[in-house]
């Protein structure tokens, strides 16, 4: 093997080093937003689970208050 060879080699190794790096911290990012989504996915239902509790005790607020009204 020439010495050329081998300095082609070893750049080549070093560039692997560094696509390896790379694709490992795009692998971190891709498992957080996966997570987030997950996090959004259980905020969704517990937001929709809020508002229809809500809604639910405002109707009965309002229909005590309208029966509370002099006629």
């Amino acid at each position: 093997m020439t010495e050329s060879e081998k300095e082609r080699i070893t750049r080549l190794e070093t560039q692997i080093i560094h696509l390896s790096d790379a694709i490992e911290r795009m692998t971190q990012k891709v498992d957080e937003l996966h997570s987030m989504l997950n996090q959004a996915r259980g905020a969704k239902w517990a937001l929709l689970g809020a508002a229809g509790i809500a809604g639910f005790f405002g109707s009965k607020a309002g229909a005590w208050f309208w029966s509370s009204l002099p006629k």
